[in-house]
């Protein structure tokens, strides 16, 4: 019995721990996408990796808690994307956001 709660609590740290790298790796990433495409600063590259980073730990979050309740995960996935809209075009600006926009629909 010992054993096997040792195991499931390893396989959960072990899980934990990959999707927080795998978040972390997915936020570096699109954020330097963005610094190069849109030319950002220091400070708004900043802004985008915590922005993003945060994104990333959410929807991870919402696919474990809804992961059986399909039409309630879309809704919530939807209302991240929309939070994280909202934060990128305050952070960035709406002109930075049509150029990211415009970006990704040509790449």
């Amino acid at each position: 019995m010992k054993k096997n709660i040792l195991i499931l609590l390893f396989s959960l740290l072990a899980t934990i721990s990959f999707a927080q790298e795998d978040s972390v790796s997915k936020a570096l990433e699109i954020t330097k996408l963005m610094t190069e495409a849109l030319s950002l600063d220091e400070k708004q590259k900043m802004k985008v990796y915590k922005i993003q980073l945060n994104r990333f730990q959410e929807v991870a979050s919402i696919r474990n808690e809804y992961n059986d309740d399909i039409q309630t995960r879309k809704e919530e996935l939807r209302k991240a994307f929309n939070r994280l809209y909202g934060k990128l075009t305050k952070a960035l600006g709406k002109e930075k956001m049509q150029q990211w926009a415009e970006y990704k629909q040509y790449n």
